[in-house]
Order: C-alpha cells, then sequence, then structure tokens
C-alpha cells in the first residue's frame, strides 16, 4: 500500500514560507513574493522595525511638520516675516487646537495605516488580505460589540488600580498635561463634534487598527503563534500610547481587540470595537457641552465598583467562549498564517 503522505505537496521550508493561509474559508492565499520576503526578513524583526519606523515618523517626523508648515502660515497670514521661533511654536502648540489635531490626524494616516498598507505589500501582492481586511458578518461584529459593553466598566476598573501605583512626579506631571490637553479638546468650543469623532475616533480605529492588528499581530502571529501574538500586540498597544498610569486598562483593551479581530477573521470588528471606545469619549464629551450640569470629573471620580470590573470580565470569558467556538465552527481547528506552498499552474490542456 502506498504511503498517503507520500502524495502531499512538500511542507515549505520554516524560515521562508512560499505563501500563508488563514483558516477562513473565504480567505485567499497570500504569496510571499514581496521584497522583504525576498531578503528573509524574520517576521519578528519586521514588526519591530515598522513600529520604531512608525513611532519615529508619527512623533518626530509628520506631526511636528504638519505643525510647522500650520505655524509658518499663521504667521505670514498675520505679516510676521522672521523665521517662527520654539515660544512661537509652543503657542501654536497650547492655544490653534485644530491645528494640532490635523497634525495629529495626519501623522495616523500616514504614519500608521497609510505605512501598515505599504509595508504588507512589501510582503505579498494580497496586501488586505494580509491585514485581514475583509468584512464579517453581522453576528462577529455584533458579538464583538456586545464583549466591549461587558468589557468598558473592566477597562475603567483597571483603570482606578492603574492609577494607584506610585509613579515619578514628573511621569505624573506630564501625564496630567495629556489629560488636560485632551479635556481641553473635548469639552472646549473650538472644535465641533464631528471633527473631533473624526480626528479622535475614527482616524485611530481605523489607522491604528492597521498598525495594530493587521500588520503587528500578523507578524507575531508568523513568529509565535496566536496566543503570543493576541496579548504581546495588545500590550505593545498599550505602552504605545505613553501613559503608564493608564497602561494596563490600554493592555487589556488591545488584547480584546486582537482577539475579536482573530475570533470573526476581520479587521473591521476591531477597528468597530475601537470605534466604539473612543467615540463614547467623544460623545460623553458632546453631551457635557450641550447640558452644563453635566458633571465629568465628578463622575470620574465616583469611579467603578471592583465587583463590577470583576463582573465585566466574567461576562467577556464568557463571551470569548462563544466566539471562539464560533470561530471552530466556520473555520476548523487550523491556526491562521500557515505556511503552505503556493500551487503549481495546472498542466491540464484547457478545452477548445
Amino acid at each position: 500500500m502506498t504511503d498517503p503522505t507520500l502524495s502531499r505537496p512538500p511542507a515549505p521550508a520554516p524560515d521562508r514560507p512560499e505563501a500563508l493561509a488563514d483558516a477562513w474559508p473565504a480567505a485567499r492565499v497570500m504569496p510571499l513574493v514581496g521584497w522583504m520576503e525576498r531578503n528573509r526578513f524574520h517576521p519578528l524583526l519586521a514588526a519591530l522595525l515598522v513600529f520604531v519606523l512608525a513611532f519615529v515618523l508619527f512623533q518626530a517626523v509628520i506631526a511636528p511638520l504638519v505643525i510647522g508648515v500650520g505655524v509658518v502660515l499663521d504667521m505670514m497670514g498675520s505679516g510676521q516675516t522672521t523665521a517662527p521661533t520654539p515660544a512661537d511654536i509652543m503657542e501654536q502648540l497650547t492655544s490653534n487646537l485644530p491645528l494640532l489635531m490635523t497634525a495629529n490626524t495626519v501623522g495616523q494616516v500616514v504614519g500608521f495605516g497609510l505605512l501598515a498598507w505599504a509595508v504588507a505589500r512589501l510582503h505579498t501582492s494580497r496586501a488586505g488580505e494580509f491585514l485581514r481586511v475583509r468584512r464579517p458578518d453581522a453576528a462577529g461584529l455584533g458579538l464583538a460589540a456586545l464583549g466591549w459593553v461587558a468589557l468598558y466598566p473592566a477597562v475603567l476598573w483597571t483603570g482606578q488600580l492603574n492609577a494607584s501605583i506610585p509613579l515619578p512626579e514628573s511621569v505624573r506631571v506630564l501625564e496630567q498635561t495629556q489629560v488636560d490637553l485632551i479635556e481641553g479638546l473635548l469639552l472646549g468650543n473650538e472644535l465641533n463634534a464631528f471633527f473631533l469623532f473624526v480626528a479622535l475616533a475614527l482616524t485611530p480605529a481605523i489607522c491604528e487598527e492597521l498598525l495594530f492588528r493587521g500588520y503587528l499581530q500578523r507578524q507575531v502571529e508568523r513568529g509565535m503563534g496566536t496566543v503570543a501574538s493576541i496579548v504581546l500586540v495588545g500590550v505593545l498597544f498599550g505602552l504605545y500610547h505613553l501613559r503608564l498610569s493608564q497602561a494596563i486598562p490600554l493592555s487589556l483593551l488591545g488584547v480584546y481587540l486582537g482577539f475579536v479581530v482573530w475570533a470573526t477573521g476581520s479587521l473591521w470588528a476591531g477597528v468597530l470595537v475601537h470605534l466604539l471606545n473612543n467615540g463614547l469619549a467623544v460623545a460623553a464629551a458632546a453631551a457635557a457641552r450641550q447640558s452644563p450640569e453635566v458633571d465629568l470629573e465628578a463622575i470620574e471620580a465616583a469611579g467603578v465598583p471592583w465587583y463590577f470590573g470583576v463582573l465585566g470580565l466574567l461576562v467577556v470569558a464568557v463571551l470569548a467562549r462563544v466566539m471562539i467556538t464560533r470561530r471552530l465552527g466556520i473555520a476548523g481547528p487550523e491556526p491562521d498564517s500557515r505556511p503552505v506552498p503556493v500551487s503549481p499552474p495546472s498542466s491540464v490542456p484547457l478545452p477548445t
């Protein structure tokens, strides 16, 4: 009897697979023919390089460039002909909120979203598939959103726990400056609610998900497996925001975002949850603007009881089990990002 394993195609070399395949039935095989694959970049090295590049582009290149151009245009409009001083730039940072939010938005679009797509093209011609830009079904989106509703009290509760951890005074002063700036954006009357929604909710939801859950999670998944990719990229997401007093809740949210993207097979589940989370803050601020009697600081100071936080985590665990079972029913037990050989063209002649 012939050994059935002999008829199987040979397994690709583990250090340079010919293609990637997800377990989802609708997923297409991704041929790894891009420049980074031809030059044998390890997935973890590629993820690290792209994360550092994205951080530098956003924080040190694109956003400062937009701010600089805005300052020059503003000074030209006012008739000033001398070069802007550091004091001029700092004044714009603290007073010109539309310019600041424009710089943040452009930085995220170019430094995160477009970068993730461009680098994915350096791995495969099917960048959208690589980044999991696929349409999930309504049930997958609904479960992801329902899980966020249950998770939100736990995020607030862990935030209270995180804030109680002692930090250096310099760190707390810096973070308080960030908080004051964000509250000024949300509660001030200089920017309308739609602009804030686009800048603080919609743009981060799309661009940050493309970078973190799209590119970085895919690469860590290739190098270390599913669980490690969800957890490590989630923690990296929490630390990226440079707020140590909120690193735990942000990491918890990041882990959940990674899980729902894996569980639904689509980046849009992460975008939806991210949009709900950020959009809630914008909506609350808009409500506070319309109702001066609403005291957001008093609401925040009231906190979330520990049992609400624990209950939320338990509900999320149950919903996560439902999502895992659902994924297994649709995609089976095979992991995503499996190395597979590229099928050669068929030698069977086409009918004439």
